[in-house]
């Protein structure tokens, strides 16, 4: 089992952005889990891309949030969720099960 991260919101609420981090077989699995609960992610990160994000500078980060997903509008609100919130990430995968 590998652990995933989505950054995104939750379908009533989406004013709000949330992070949620799961175990799953594949990132196909997690996503689908994440669906049927009512959670839009915007961006999926595994345990490889963590530890990427981990060592990234500010200008490095955006670019790497370019790589995770097409949805340009939302590459902002991800770059400052990860710079705001990189500590409540680090510890929902630690705890994921």
């Amino acid at each position: 089992m590998k652990k995933f991260l989505a950054i995104g919101h939750w379908k009533e609420n989406k004013n709000a952005t949330f992070c949620v981090a799961m175990q799953a077989t594949t990132k196909r699995e997690f996503r689908d889990n994440l669906g049927g609960n009512g959670f839009i992610p915007y961006v999926v990160i595994s345990e490889k891309k963590m530890e990427i994000l981990r060592n990234v500078s500010e200008f490095e980060l955006f670019e790497e949030v370019k790589k995770m997903t097409s949805n340009y509008r939302k590459w902002d609100v991800v770059c400052d969720y990860i710079d705001q919130c990189f500590d409540i990430m680090e510890e929902k995968m630690a705890n994921a099960q």
